[in-house]
């Protein structure tokens, strides 16, 4: 039975399962179309509406469009391009942005779209549940919306359809890099509005974006259609089917078998990758650098590591390049500060963490420790790949062979997240996908306030490197603005050592012969833009 035999013989089936949620099968699928793409995610969806999510995009990066896009270059770097905004102004105190919206543009289920809509998304990211506020929190009056002690969002004026004024607290130069996050997707206000189950319910879920999700089964699959009313290019694409594949051998199996065109490689072993993909498919592998950092988080309310020499000897004691090559068979490179390579600001010319654990020895037995002394944990996710777990076991090692015990504890991921939401986690091994292609992204996450320090379980106890972080983002100049990025990840990094950077990694996939063509996220997610593949 060929690949779409396959799909078609699914596609049926699904249309007649109980408990699927939507609409049914597409068109597209019903003809049993030749341009259908099978893909795997590990997890299901826990909702498809952004003010609830900051990890299920898949989704919304596909039915939802935002002002701004960010545009892959044939070289590999990136640009912002227009999307539901077609040009704007700022002014020059650098506070109000205006923007011009494109016109003639509907949502899915035929309502127009205006600059109402813009507001209106605005105002659902700052409603009291939301748990991805952070954007819209830079607008003036924002907060006070969202302690309701407004109506409205003072900063936002509406002028017409096709006319919004954004005025924000203070200059932000990330501002419209920040507006191509998902999180700042495009709702219908009209729809949610009178929405019981926005983001459950597929009927009240509709964006402008180029596709529409049309069916969804619980823990089985994801149907997503072409939009065919979609006021740009219509993608190559008509139906994609997103399985929900938790085991990593079953879409290992599946992609040989014919019946999957895209392979996430990040949910396989390595040496898989290796042995099986970098050889036998070589011809079929696709990638992207990761604008990411994996790093080692360490508590400075800890009993050890509030002391900044521990902090620097666990620096010395991790030998990153072996952990590169060892886990990952070298396919990426290592990071020696925040702002992760590829980043705009990032400092190429920074200073290099030396592996060295005689030094590292050294500076503890003068300090006055003795071997042993030192014992923390280092807290893991369950739900962590086995290639993580990897790098937990071999850190480990390293630091016993200069005499730090550090202890590995498992949390479910949600006793995780809380305790290190809390402050009190000792220490983790992390990783930060950028959201934006702007150094405040993650210079802002981390150290732009004492708060975002408590949450990450680093308690960075430099006051005033912290109200640096936070007036960066405001300096206009853009070269001057990365010069003073670039010095304080110097000093959080290499002079008061709170975190130990890591490396960031190559983000393999592998094709099918059924596609031409397939562009990776910009920043190496696992979700991407289903309008960026191209089926023969």
């Amino acid at each position: 039975m060929t690949k779409r035999m396959r799909t078609a013989n699914l596609l049926l089936a699904c249309a007649l399962t109980v408990g699927t949620l939507g609409v049914g099968m597409s068109a597209a699928a019903e003809e049993g179309s030749d341009k259908v793409l099978d893909f795997a995610m590990n997890d299901d969806l826990s909702t498809m509406d952004v003010m609830n999510t900051t990890a299920d995009y898949m989704v919304p990066m596909n039915v939802f469009d935002r002002l701004f896009e960010i545009k892959v270059l044939e070289d590999g770097s990136t640009e912002i391009v227009n999307s539901l905004c077609t040009d704007y102004t700022v002014s020059e105190d650098g506070l109000t942005y205006t923007f011009t919206l494109r016109e003639g543009v509907t949502f899915s289920n035929g309502e127009a779209f205006t600059a109402e809509d813009v507001e209106y998304t605005f105002m659902h990211l700052l409603s009291p549940e939301s748990i991805n506020a952070d954007i819209a929190l830079r607008v003036a009056g924002a907060e006070a919306y969202m302690a309701g002690e407004a109506d409205t969002v003072s900063g936002i004026t509406v002028d017409g359809d096709s006319q919004i004024t954004i005025t924000l607290t203070a200059p932000h130069a990330g501002f419209i890099a920040e507006l191509t996050a998902p999180a700042m997707s495009i709702i219908d206000k009209t729809t949610v509005e009178a929405a019981e189950n926005f983001g459950i319910d597929l009927e009240e879920t509709v964006g402008t974006g180029p596709y529409v999700v049309t069916e969804w089964v619980n823990n089985d699959h994801v149907t997503l259609t072409r939009n065919e009313n979609y006021w740009g290019e219509l993608p190559s694409v008509e139906t994609a089917i997103m399985h929900i594949i938790p085991d990593a051998s079953t879409q290992n199996l599946m992609f040989q078998n014919g019946e999957l065109d895209i392979l996430d490689l990040d949910y396989q072993d390595a040496s898989i990758v290796a042995s099986t993909y970098q050889t036998q498919y070589a011809e079929q592998l696709v990638s992207r650098s990761r604008l990411a950092l994996t790093y080692m988080s360490m508590n400075a309310n800890d009993e050890f590591m509030s002391d900044p020499v521990v902090r620097q000897a666990i620096q010395m004691s991790i030998d990153r390049q072996a952990i590169l090559d060892s886990v990952f068979n070298g396919n990426g490179h290592l990071e020696n500060g925040i702002i992760p390579a590829g980043v705009i600001g990032h400092n190429d010319n920074g200073t290099e963490i030396t592996y060295d654990p005689e030094a590292a020895k050294q500076l503890l037995a003068d300090a006055g420790y003795k071997d042993g002394d030192i014992t923390f944990e280092l807290a893991m996710d369950s739900s962590s790949s086995s290639n993580t777990q990897m790098v937990y076991q071999i850190v480990q090692q390293q630091l016993a062979a200069v005499g730090i015990t550090a202890e590995i504890k498992t949390y479910d991921q949600s006793s995780w997240l809380d305790t290190r939401k809390s402050g009190e986690m000792d220490s983790f091994i992390g990783t930060w996908t950028m959201d934006y292609n702007d150094p405040a992204n993650i210079m802002d996450t981390f150290f732009g306030s004492v708060e975002n320090t408590v949450l990450r379980s680093d308690n960075y106890k430099d006051t005033e490197i912290i109200e640096r972080v936070a007036a960066a983002s405001a300096i206009v100049d853009d070269e001057e603005r990365y010069a003073e990025y670039q010095a304080l990840e110097e000093k959080i990094i290499h002079e008061d050592f709170s975190w130990v950077p890591l490396y960031a990694l190559n983000h393999f996939y592998a094709i099918s012969e059924d596609v031409e063509s397939y562009s990776p996220h910009w920043a190496g997610y696992s979700d991407f833009y289903i309008k960026d593949v191209v089926m023969k």
